[in-house]
Protein backbone atom coordinates (compact mmCIF):
# COMPACT_ATOMS: atom_id res chain seq x y z
CA UNK A 1 0.00 0.00 0.00
CA UNK A 2 1.48 3.43 -1.27
CA UNK A 3 1.91 5.91 1.50
CA UNK A 4 -0.60 8.35 -0.15
CA UNK A 5 -3.40 5.58 0.48
CA UNK A 6 -2.00 4.85 3.62
CA UNK A 7 -2.63 8.22 4.76
CA UNK A 8 -6.40 8.09 2.83
CA UNK A 9 -7.02 5.31 5.25
CA UNK A 10 -5.91 6.76 8.42
CA UNK A 11 -8.40 9.68 7.14
CA UNK A 12 -11.27 7.33 6.87
CA UNK A 13 -10.65 5.99 9.97
CA UNK A 14 -10.45 8.83 12.01
CA UNK A 15 -13.59 10.62 10.42
CA UNK A 16 -14.94 7.07 10.81
CA UNK A 17 -14.37 6.59 14.83
CA UNK A 18 -14.78 10.77 15.47
CA UNK A 19 -17.38 11.87 13.30
CA UNK A 20 -19.45 8.97 12.46
CA UNK A 21 -19.77 7.29 15.93
CA UNK A 22 -23.26 7.01 17.24
CA UNK A 23 -23.31 9.37 20.04
CA UNK A 24 -25.05 8.68 22.72
CA UNK A 25 -26.10 12.18 24.43
CA UNK A 26 -29.64 11.89 25.11
CA UNK A 27 -32.30 14.61 25.51
CA UNK A 28 -32.08 15.53 28.52
CA UNK A 29 -28.58 16.49 28.32
CA UNK A 30 -27.05 19.93 29.10
CA UNK A 31 -24.90 21.75 27.10
CA UNK A 32 -22.03 23.35 29.28
CA UNK A 33 -21.64 26.82 29.67
CA UNK A 34 -18.47 27.42 28.66
CA UNK A 35 -15.82 25.89 25.82
CA UNK A 36 -12.51 25.63 25.55
CA UNK A 37 -11.28 26.38 22.17
CA UNK A 38 -7.23 25.91 20.88
CA UNK A 39 -6.31 28.73 18.83
CA UNK A 40 -3.03 27.65 17.59
CA UNK A 41 -3.74 24.28 16.65
CA UNK A 42 -0.97 22.44 14.46
CA UNK A 43 1.26 25.71 15.37
CA UNK A 44 4.48 25.41 17.09
CA UNK A 45 4.58 28.59 19.60
CA UNK A 46 7.60 29.82 21.64
CA UNK A 47 6.59 33.04 22.01
CA UNK A 48 2.57 34.16 22.59
CA UNK A 49 1.78 37.92 22.57
CA UNK A 50 -1.31 38.95 24.29
CA UNK A 51 -2.80 42.59 24.50
CA UNK A 52 -6.27 43.78 26.17
CA UNK A 53 -8.52 46.54 25.54
CA UNK A 54 -9.09 46.75 29.21
CA UNK A 55 -7.22 45.89 32.39
CA UNK A 56 -6.82 42.53 33.00
CA UNK A 57 -6.05 39.47 35.77
CA UNK A 58 -3.59 37.10 35.48
CA UNK A 59 -4.56 34.18 37.20
CA UNK A 60 -2.37 31.36 38.16
CA UNK A 61 -4.71 28.48 40.36
CA UNK A 62 -2.81 25.45 41.95
CA UNK A 63 -5.78 24.78 44.00
CA UNK A 64 -6.11 28.23 45.45
CA UNK A 65 -6.09 30.69 42.74
CA UNK A 66 -3.65 33.63 42.66
CA UNK A 67 -5.22 37.09 40.89
CA UNK A 68 -2.32 39.20 39.61
CA UNK A 69 -4.05 42.44 38.58
CA UNK A 70 -2.84 45.31 36.25
CA UNK A 71 -4.00 48.75 36.49
CA UNK A 72 -4.60 49.63 32.55
CA UNK A 73 -4.53 47.50 29.23
CA UNK A 74 -1.91 44.80 29.12
CA UNK A 75 0.79 44.13 26.16
CA UNK A 76 2.17 40.80 27.45
CA UNK A 77 4.31 38.17 26.39
CA UNK A 78 4.33 34.65 27.02
CA UNK A 79 7.24 32.84 25.98
CA UNK A 80 9.36 29.43 27.21
CA UNK A 81 12.29 30.10 29.45
CA UNK A 82 14.94 29.32 27.17
CA UNK A 83 17.61 31.50 24.92
CA UNK A 84 16.57 34.23 22.97
CA UNK A 85 18.27 36.79 20.45
CA UNK A 86 16.60 40.54 20.25
CA UNK A 87 17.49 42.02 16.83
CA UNK A 88 16.24 45.37 15.63
CA UNK A 89 13.24 44.54 18.04
CA UNK A 90 12.71 41.73 16.65
CA UNK A 91 12.83 38.49 19.00
CA UNK A 92 13.48 34.77 18.04
CA UNK A 93 14.10 31.59 20.34
CA UNK A 94 17.67 30.48 19.50
CA UNK A 95 20.32 27.27 20.05
CA UNK A 96 22.56 28.84 21.91
CA UNK A 97 25.96 28.11 21.04
CA UNK A 98 28.72 30.23 23.27
CA UNK A 99 31.61 30.27 20.57
CA UNK A 100 28.86 32.15 17.94
CA UNK A 101 28.90 35.79 17.66
CA UNK A 102 25.73 37.07 17.84
CA UNK A 103 24.17 40.54 17.17
CA UNK A 104 21.79 42.51 19.04
CA UNK A 105 21.02 41.03 23.00
CA UNK A 106 21.27 37.20 23.95
CA UNK A 107 18.69 36.39 26.89
CA UNK A 108 18.91 33.20 28.92
CA UNK A 109 17.29 30.89 30.90
CA UNK A 110 19.34 30.59 34.38
CA UNK A 111 18.19 32.87 36.96
CA UNK A 112 19.06 34.49 40.76
CA UNK A 113 17.10 33.51 43.47
CA UNK A 114 16.95 35.95 46.17
CA UNK A 115 16.05 34.77 49.69
CA UNK A 116 14.25 31.59 50.68
CA UNK A 117 11.25 29.84 49.53
CA UNK A 118 7.53 31.49 50.34
CA UNK A 119 4.26 29.80 51.04
CA UNK A 120 1.95 32.17 49.50
CA UNK A 121 2.15 35.37 47.19
CA UNK A 122 1.08 37.88 49.54
CA UNK A 123 4.40 37.15 51.11
CA UNK A 124 6.42 36.66 48.50
CA UNK A 125 5.42 39.93 47.12
CA UNK A 126 6.19 42.00 50.23
CA UNK A 127 9.34 40.54 49.89
CA UNK A 128 9.57 41.63 46.07
CA UNK A 129 8.78 45.23 47.42
CA UNK A 130 11.68 45.35 49.81
CA UNK A 131 14.33 43.71 47.54
CA UNK A 132 13.12 45.92 44.04
CA UNK A 133 14.61 48.99 46.21
CA UNK A 134 18.31 47.38 46.03
CA UNK A 135 17.94 45.16 42.74
CA UNK A 136 15.34 46.95 40.77
CA UNK A 137 15.21 44.30 37.74
CA UNK A 138 13.97 41.33 40.35
CA UNK A 139 10.56 39.33 39.67
CA UNK A 140 8.01 36.74 41.19
CA UNK A 141 8.81 33.06 40.01
CA UNK A 142 6.37 30.29 41.11
CA UNK A 143 7.30 26.53 40.64
CA UNK A 144 4.91 25.08 43.15
CA UNK A 145 6.23 27.64 45.82
CA UNK A 146 6.95 31.33 45.93
CA UNK A 147 10.49 32.79 45.07
CA UNK A 148 12.26 36.41 44.06
CA UNK A 149 14.48 35.73 41.21
CA UNK A 150 16.43 38.49 39.10
CA UNK A 151 17.90 38.13 35.85
CA UNK A 152 17.67 35.96 32.50
CA UNK A 153 21.32 34.79 32.20
CA UNK A 154 23.07 32.72 29.95
CA UNK A 155 24.86 30.43 31.73
CA UNK A 156 26.16 29.24 35.34
CA UNK A 157 28.99 31.50 35.06
CA UNK A 158 27.27 34.81 34.39
CA UNK A 159 24.77 33.78 37.54
CA UNK A 160 28.57 33.44 39.56
CA UNK A 161 29.84 36.85 38.33
CA UNK A 162 26.33 38.83 39.30
CA UNK A 163 26.10 37.02 42.50
CA UNK A 164 29.55 37.99 43.27
CA UNK A 165 28.65 41.54 42.64
CA UNK A 166 25.20 41.54 44.86
CA UNK A 167 26.65 40.10 47.83
CA UNK A 168 29.32 42.69 47.55
CA UNK A 169 26.86 45.21 47.48
CA UNK A 170 23.47 43.85 49.05
CA UNK A 171 25.09 41.30 51.51
CA UNK A 172 21.90 41.35 53.70
CA UNK A 173 20.11 39.01 50.39
CA UNK A 174 21.28 35.44 50.03
CA UNK A 175 21.76 34.32 46.95
CA UNK A 176 21.75 31.15 44.32
CA UNK A 177 21.54 29.81 41.06
CA UNK A 178 18.28 27.77 39.05
CA UNK A 179 19.27 26.39 36.80
CA UNK A 180 17.61 26.30 33.55
CA UNK A 181 13.90 23.87 33.00
CA UNK A 182 12.32 24.07 29.75
CA UNK A 183 8.64 23.26 31.58
CA UNK A 184 9.15 27.65 32.57
CA UNK A 185 7.13 29.82 31.19
CA UNK A 186 8.74 33.99 31.15
CA UNK A 187 5.90 36.77 31.44
CA UNK A 188 7.17 39.91 29.82
CA UNK A 189 5.53 43.07 29.80
CA UNK A 190 6.15 44.58 26.34
CA UNK A 191 5.70 48.18 27.23
CA UNK A 192 9.07 48.13 29.15
CA UNK A 193 10.62 44.76 27.92
CA UNK A 194 10.78 43.32 31.62
CA UNK A 195 9.87 40.24 33.02
CA UNK A 196 6.89 40.08 35.42
CA UNK A 197 6.73 37.04 36.60
CA UNK A 198 8.59 33.26 35.72
CA UNK A 199 6.41 30.38 36.80
CA UNK A 200 6.59 26.77 36.40
CA UNK A 201 3.01 25.83 36.23
CA UNK A 202 0.53 23.72 33.31
CA UNK A 203 -1.49 26.56 32.85
CA UNK A 204 -1.94 30.35 33.42
CA UNK A 205 -5.51 32.52 32.54
CA UNK A 206 -5.48 36.10 31.88
CA UNK A 207 -9.20 37.79 32.08
CA UNK A 208 -10.50 41.29 31.23
CA UNK A 209 -11.10 42.86 34.59
CA UNK A 210 -14.59 44.22 33.67
CA UNK A 211 -16.21 41.71 31.84
CA UNK A 212 -20.15 42.12 32.54
CA UNK A 213 -20.85 43.08 29.23
CA UNK A 214 -18.80 40.75 27.28
CA UNK A 215 -17.28 43.09 25.45
CA UNK A 216 -14.00 43.59 26.91
CA UNK A 217 -11.64 41.92 24.71
CA UNK A 218 -8.21 39.45 24.24
CA UNK A 219 -6.32 40.27 21.78
CA UNK A 220 -4.14 37.55 20.49
CA UNK A 221 -2.02 37.17 16.99
CA UNK A 222 -4.54 40.59 15.73
CA UNK A 223 -7.30 38.66 16.72
CA UNK A 224 -9.96 39.91 19.47
CA UNK A 225 -11.87 37.17 21.70
CA UNK A 226 -14.03 37.59 23.72
CA UNK A 227 -13.61 35.57 27.30
CA UNK A 228 -10.52 34.69 28.71
CA UNK A 229 -7.12 33.62 27.13
CA UNK A 230 -5.25 30.62 28.86
CA UNK A 231 -1.71 29.63 27.80
CA UNK A 232 -0.55 25.74 28.61
CA UNK A 233 2.41 23.98 27.93
CA UNK A 234 2.34 21.10 26.07
CA UNK A 235 4.76 18.04 26.09
CA UNK A 236 6.61 18.79 23.04
CA UNK A 237 7.81 22.07 24.40
CA UNK A 238 5.02 24.26 22.83
CA UNK A 239 2.50 26.93 23.93
CA UNK A 240 -0.91 26.49 23.52
CA UNK A 241 -3.18 29.49 23.54
CA UNK A 242 -6.65 28.09 24.21
CA UNK A 243 -9.88 30.91 24.65
CA UNK A 244 -11.92 30.16 27.64
CA UNK A 245 -15.56 30.96 26.39
CA UNK A 246 -19.01 30.75 27.26
CA UNK A 247 -20.51 28.33 24.54
CA UNK A 248 -23.09 30.62 22.73
CA UNK A 249 -20.42 33.82 22.74
CA UNK A 250 -18.14 31.19 20.65
CA UNK A 251 -20.74 29.97 18.47
CA UNK A 252 -21.68 34.46 17.53
CA UNK A 253 -18.29 34.38 15.86
CA UNK A 254 -18.53 30.67 14.63
CA UNK A 255 -22.37 31.56 12.83
CA UNK A 256 -20.52 34.49 11.45
CA UNK A 257 -18.05 32.84 9.54
CA UNK A 258 -20.14 30.18 8.46
CA UNK A 259 -23.19 32.33 6.67
CA UNK A 260 -23.40 35.96 5.39
CA UNK A 261 -25.30 38.00 7.86
CA UNK A 262 -27.73 39.45 5.64
CA UNK A 263 -29.41 35.94 4.90
CA UNK A 264 -33.00 35.61 5.80
CA UNK A 265 -33.36 34.97 9.88
CA UNK A 266 -34.71 31.25 10.04
CA UNK A 267 -31.39 30.42 7.89
CA UNK A 268 -29.49 32.34 10.55
CA UNK A 269 -31.35 30.43 13.00
CA UNK A 270 -30.65 27.02 11.36
CA UNK A 271 -26.91 27.61 11.32
CA UNK A 272 -26.98 28.21 14.60
CA UNK A 273 -28.65 25.14 15.66
CA UNK A 274 -26.26 22.79 13.61
CA UNK A 275 -23.54 24.99 14.73
CA UNK A 276 -24.32 24.19 18.41
CA UNK A 277 -24.80 20.59 18.01
CA UNK A 278 -21.54 19.81 15.78
CA UNK A 279 -19.34 21.95 18.36
CA UNK A 280 -21.02 19.47 20.85
CA UNK A 281 -20.77 16.50 18.92
CA UNK A 282 -16.69 17.34 18.52
CA UNK A 283 -16.05 18.64 21.55
CA UNK A 284 -13.56 15.24 22.27
CA UNK A 285 -11.68 15.52 19.63
CA UNK A 286 -8.51 17.87 21.55
CA UNK A 287 -8.78 16.85 25.33
CA UNK A 288 -5.85 15.10 25.41
CA UNK A 289 -4.14 18.66 24.51
CA UNK A 290 -6.21 20.21 27.20
CA UNK A 291 -9.01 21.95 25.18
CA UNK A 292 -11.97 20.87 23.45
CA UNK A 293 -12.34 21.93 19.89
CA UNK A 294 -9.82 23.60 17.86
CA UNK A 295 -10.55 26.87 15.85
CA UNK A 296 -10.00 25.18 12.05
CA UNK A 297 -11.92 23.71 9.77
CA UNK A 298 -10.34 19.95 11.80
CA UNK A 299 -13.67 21.30 14.24
CA UNK A 300 -15.47 24.48 13.37
CA UNK A 301 -13.68 27.77 11.85
CA UNK A 302 -14.25 30.37 14.62
CA UNK A 303 -11.93 33.38 13.94
CA UNK A 304 -13.34 35.30 17.47
CA UNK A 305 -14.61 39.03 18.17
CA UNK A 306 -14.31 40.28 14.21
CA UNK A 307 -16.70 37.89 12.67
CA UNK A 308 -19.60 38.77 14.55
CA UNK A 309 -22.59 40.54 13.49
CA UNK A 310 -25.65 41.63 14.93
CA UNK A 311 -27.90 39.48 13.35
CA UNK A 312 -26.06 36.01 13.36
CA UNK A 313 -25.92 37.02 17.26
CA UNK A 314 -29.63 37.36 17.26
CA UNK A 315 -30.14 34.00 15.98
CA UNK A 316 -27.59 32.22 18.24
CA UNK A 317 -29.73 34.13 21.07
CA UNK A 318 -33.28 33.26 19.49
CA UNK A 319 -32.26 29.34 19.77
CA UNK A 320 -30.41 29.41 22.95
CA UNK A 321 -30.24 25.80 24.25
CA UNK A 322 -32.03 24.37 21.08
CA UNK A 323 -30.47 21.50 19.76
CA UNK A 324 -31.18 18.66 17.43
CA UNK A 325 -32.17 14.96 18.10
CA UNK A 326 -32.61 11.70 16.41
CA UNK A 327 -33.99 9.05 18.58
CA UNK A 328 -33.25 11.05 21.74
CA UNK A 329 -29.88 11.11 20.84
CA UNK A 330 -27.88 14.00 19.47
CA UNK A 331 -27.68 14.38 16.09
CA UNK A 332 -24.38 14.86 14.06
CA UNK A 333 -25.32 18.01 12.46
CA UNK A 334 -23.05 18.04 9.29
CA UNK A 335 -23.53 20.58 7.02
CA UNK A 336 -22.17 22.02 3.71
CA UNK A 337 -22.26 24.58 0.94
CA UNK A 338 -24.20 23.86 -1.60
CA UNK A 339 -25.56 20.74 -3.18
CA UNK A 340 -25.99 20.78 -6.84
CA UNK A 341 -29.99 20.00 -6.13
CA UNK A 342 -29.79 17.07 -3.95
CA UNK A 343 -27.63 15.78 -0.85
CA UNK A 344 -26.07 12.71 -0.43
CA UNK A 345 -26.16 9.16 1.82
CA UNK A 346 -23.52 9.24 4.09
CA UNK A 347 -21.67 5.59 2.69
CA UNK A 348 -21.50 7.86 -0.59
CA UNK A 349 -19.14 9.45 1.02
CA UNK A 350 -17.53 8.22 4.17
CA UNK A 351 -18.12 4.66 5.05
CA UNK A 352 -21.02 4.36 7.95
CA UNK A 353 -24.56 4.33 7.65
CA UNK A 354 -26.39 7.15 9.18
CA UNK A 355 -29.99 7.08 9.34
CA UNK A 356 -30.69 10.74 9.55
CA UNK A 357 -27.95 11.28 7.02
CA UNK A 358 -29.45 10.29 4.11
CA UNK A 359 -29.89 12.16 0.27
CA UNK A 360 -32.90 15.17 -0.24
CA UNK A 361 -34.12 16.93 -3.16
CA UNK A 362 -32.90 20.19 -2.71
CA UNK A 363 -33.91 22.28 -5.55
CA UNK A 364 -33.61 25.44 -2.36
CA UNK A 365 -29.96 25.71 -3.28
CA UNK A 366 -30.13 25.65 -6.89
CA UNK A 367 -28.63 29.02 -8.49
CA UNK A 368 -26.33 29.45 -5.78
CA UNK A 369 -22.83 30.53 -6.81
CA UNK A 370 -21.57 27.04 -7.05
CA UNK A 371 -24.14 25.40 -8.29
CA UNK A 372 -22.02 24.54 -11.52
CA UNK A 373 -18.44 24.66 -12.18
CA UNK A 374 -16.04 23.69 -14.36
CA UNK A 375 -12.22 22.14 -13.05
CA UNK A 376 -9.83 21.99 -16.55
CA UNK A 377 -6.25 20.07 -15.75
CA UNK A 378 -4.14 18.87 -18.20
CA UNK A 379 -2.29 14.76 -18.30
CA UNK A 380 0.82 16.63 -16.99
CA UNK A 381 -0.91 18.40 -13.68
CA UNK A 382 -2.65 15.32 -12.71
CA UNK A 383 0.49 13.14 -13.06
CA UNK A 384 2.19 16.06 -10.85
CA UNK A 385 -0.54 15.52 -8.28
CA UNK A 386 -0.70 12.25 -8.68
CA UNK A 387 3.44 12.16 -7.57
CA UNK A 388 3.21 14.73 -4.68
CA UNK A 389 0.94 11.91 -3.29
CA UNK A 390 3.27 9.25 -3.97
CA UNK A 391 1.23 7.83 -6.58
CA UNK A 392 3.90 6.77 -9.70
CA UNK A 393 1.47 5.38 -12.32
CA UNK A 394 3.60 7.31 -15.44
CA UNK A 395 2.02 9.23 -18.28
CA UNK A 396 -1.47 9.41 -17.86
CA UNK A 397 -3.03 7.41 -20.69
CA UNK A 398 -7.00 8.06 -19.64
CA UNK A 399 -9.22 9.05 -16.34
CA UNK A 400 -12.78 6.55 -16.01
CA UNK A 401 -15.64 7.05 -13.74
CA UNK A 402 -16.14 3.68 -12.86
CA UNK A 403 -18.94 3.85 -10.19
CA UNK A 404 -21.53 6.46 -9.15
CA UNK A 405 -23.96 6.88 -6.52
CA UNK A 406 -27.68 6.88 -7.09
CA UNK A 407 -27.57 10.46 -6.94
CA UNK A 408 -25.06 10.67 -9.31
CA UNK A 409 -21.82 11.33 -6.86
CA UNK A 410 -18.27 9.72 -8.42
CA UNK A 411 -17.97 6.44 -5.90
CA UNK A 412 -14.80 4.96 -7.77
CA UNK A 413 -12.80 7.05 -10.49
CA UNK A 414 -9.72 4.97 -12.14
CA UNK A 415 -6.67 7.06 -12.89
CA UNK A 416 -4.92 4.97 -15.88
CA UNK A 417 -1.17 5.32 -16.64
CA UNK A 418 1.66 3.71 -18.60
CA UNK A 419 3.00 2.13 -15.74
CA UNK A 420 0.16 1.28 -13.43
CA UNK A 421 -3.57 1.83 -12.84
CA UNK A 422 -4.99 3.18 -9.71
CA UNK A 423 -8.79 3.59 -8.15
CA UNK A 424 -9.69 6.44 -6.02
CA UNK A 425 -13.04 6.21 -4.19
CA UNK A 426 -15.39 9.05 -2.47
CA UNK A 427 -13.70 12.49 -1.16
CA UNK A 428 -9.98 10.90 -1.86
CA UNK A 429 -9.94 12.70 -5.33
CA UNK A 430 -10.95 15.99 -3.69
CA UNK A 431 -8.20 15.99 -1.18
CA UNK A 432 -5.70 14.83 -4.72
CA UNK A 433 -6.67 17.96 -6.34
CA UNK A 434 -7.93 19.88 -3.02
CA UNK A 435 -11.41 20.52 -2.24
CA UNK A 436 -11.56 24.03 -3.50
CA UNK A 437 -10.80 23.20 -6.88
CA UNK A 438 -12.44 20.37 -6.49
CA UNK A 439 -15.64 21.42 -5.23
CA UNK A 440 -17.63 18.27 -4.67
CA UNK A 441 -17.66 14.57 -6.05
CA UNK A 442 -21.08 15.38 -8.08
CA UNK A 443 -18.98 15.64 -11.30
CA UNK A 444 -18.53 14.25 -15.12
CA UNK A 445 -15.27 14.36 -16.96
CA UNK A 446 -15.06 15.82 -21.10
CA UNK A 447 -11.99 15.73 -22.47
CA UNK A 448 -9.88 17.05 -25.26
CA UNK A 449 -10.65 13.42 -27.70
CA UNK A 450 -14.02 12.97 -27.29
CA UNK A 451 -15.64 12.56 -30.37
CA UNK A 452 -18.99 11.50 -31.10
CA UNK A 453 -19.68 7.96 -32.75
CA UNK A 454 -22.48 5.43 -34.00
CA UNK A 455 -21.91 2.25 -31.81
CA UNK A 456 -23.29 -0.53 -33.84
CA UNK A 457 -24.11 -3.11 -30.75
CA UNK A 458 -25.96 -0.36 -28.95
CA UNK A 459 -27.72 1.41 -32.08
CA UNK A 460 -26.48 4.47 -30.53
CA UNK A 461 -24.59 7.79 -30.98
CA UNK A 462 -22.20 7.96 -27.44
CA UNK A 463 -19.02 9.88 -26.38
CA UNK A 464 -15.77 8.16 -26.55
CA UNK A 465 -12.34 8.39 -26.94
CA UNK A 466 -10.17 6.92 -29.62
CA UNK A 467 -7.67 4.91 -27.69
CA UNK A 468 -8.63 1.53 -28.21
CA UNK A 469 -11.45 2.03 -30.93
CA UNK A 470 -12.00 -0.40 -33.83
CA UNK A 471 -13.09 1.14 -36.72
CA UNK A 472 -14.40 -0.23 -40.33
CA UNK A 473 -12.27 1.17 -43.47
CA UNK A 474 -11.50 0.08 -46.87
CA UNK A 475 -8.94 -2.39 -44.94
CA UNK A 476 -11.42 -3.89 -43.04
CA UNK A 477 -11.82 -3.47 -39.28
CA UNK A 478 -8.83 -2.32 -37.64
CA UNK A 479 -7.76 -0.86 -33.82
CA UNK A 480 -7.30 2.91 -33.97
CA UNK A 481 -3.25 3.56 -33.98
CA UNK A 482 -1.32 6.29 -36.01
CA UNK A 483 2.18 7.78 -34.97
CA UNK A 484 1.73 11.01 -34.00
CA UNK A 485 -0.94 10.55 -31.73
CA UNK A 486 -3.57 12.41 -33.83
CA UNK A 487 -6.84 11.54 -35.75
CA UNK A 488 -8.85 13.05 -38.67
CA UNK A 489 -12.86 12.67 -38.21
CA UNK A 490 -15.30 13.04 -41.15
CA UNK A 491 -18.56 14.83 -40.02
CA UNK A 492 -21.13 15.55 -42.17
CA UNK A 493 -19.90 19.15 -43.06
CA UNK A 494 -15.90 19.04 -41.79
CA UNK A 495 -13.55 16.99 -40.66
CA UNK A 496 -11.78 17.41 -37.16
CA UNK A 497 -8.25 16.63 -35.69
CA UNK A 498 -8.44 14.94 -32.22
CA UNK A 499 -5.54 13.26 -29.96
CA UNK A 500 -5.97 9.80 -29.53
CA UNK A 501 -5.08 10.07 -26.18
CA UNK A 502 -6.81 12.87 -23.65
CA UNK A 503 -4.35 15.83 -23.25
CA UNK A 504 -7.05 17.99 -21.11
CA UNK A 505 -9.55 16.76 -18.57
CA UNK A 506 -12.59 19.16 -17.92
CA UNK A 507 -14.46 18.52 -14.46
CA UNK A 508 -18.12 19.79 -14.89
CA UNK A 509 -19.37 19.24 -11.42
CA UNK A 510 -22.66 20.22 -9.30
CA UNK A 511 -22.07 22.18 -5.65
CA UNK A 512 -19.73 22.89 -2.57
CA UNK A 513 -18.72 20.38 -0.24
CA UNK A 514 -19.52 16.76 0.75
CA UNK A 515 -23.14 17.05 0.60
CA UNK A 516 -24.39 15.89 3.57
CA UNK A 517 -26.74 17.23 6.07
CA UNK A 518 -27.88 20.71 5.56
CA UNK A 519 -27.23 22.76 2.26
CA UNK A 520 -26.59 26.24 3.68
CA UNK A 521 -27.93 27.53 0.50
CA UNK A 522 -30.63 25.11 0.61
CA UNK A 523 -31.30 26.88 3.53
CA UNK A 524 -31.38 29.93 2.53
CA UNK A 525 -33.74 29.65 -0.03
CA UNK A 526 -35.66 27.22 2.07
CA UNK A 527 -36.27 30.28 4.65
CA UNK A 528 -37.13 32.62 1.72
CA UNK A 529 -40.09 30.60 0.58
CA UNK A 530 -41.26 30.78 4.51
CA UNK A 531 -39.80 27.65 6.16
CA UNK A 532 -39.11 28.65 9.68
CA UNK A 533 -35.86 26.58 11.02
CA UNK A 534 -37.28 23.69 12.46
CA UNK A 535 -38.14 22.77 9.77
CA UNK A 536 -35.42 24.06 7.45
CA UNK A 537 -33.49 21.12 10.13
CA UNK A 538 -35.87 18.38 10.50
CA UNK A 539 -35.94 18.41 6.85
CA UNK A 540 -32.51 18.03 5.91
CA UNK A 541 -31.97 15.62 8.79
CA UNK A 542 -34.23 12.86 7.78
CA UNK A 543 -36.02 11.77 10.74
CA UNK A 544 -34.93 14.23 13.26
CA UNK A 545 -36.21 16.77 15.98
CA UNK A 546 -35.51 20.32 17.35
CA UNK A 547 -35.72 20.23 21.09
Amino acid sequence: MSKYMKNLLIINILIFFLILLPVNVHASFEAPERIRVGLNYNATTDIVNISSTSPAYVIIDEGNPVSLSTSSPIKLSFRLDGYYNVVKNEIKRIQYVKAVKYEGKLFGPYHIQIGDNYPDYESASKFLNQVKSSISDSYLAYDGEWKIWTGLFLDEKECKEKMSAYQNKYNSFTYKIVEPDSNRVQIIDNKDNSVIMIYKNQEISIKPMDDTNGNNLLEFNNVKYRGNICIKTQENGSLSVINDIELDKYLYSVVGSEVNPTWHMEALKAQAVAARNYALITMGKHDTEGFHLCSTTHCQVYKGYVKEHERTNQAVEETKGKLLYYEDKLASTFYHSSSGGHTENSENIWNDIVPYIRGVEDPYSLGSPNDNWILELNKAEIKKKLEENNMNIGDIIDINIIETSEYGRVKKIDFIGTKNKITLEKEKVRYLFGTSNLKSIWYSIKTDSDINIYDISTNSIQVKRPAGLNVISSAGLSTIKTANGKINVKGLFDVKNYNITPNTYIFNGKGWGHGLGMSQYGAKGMAEQGYNYIEILEYYYTGTKVK
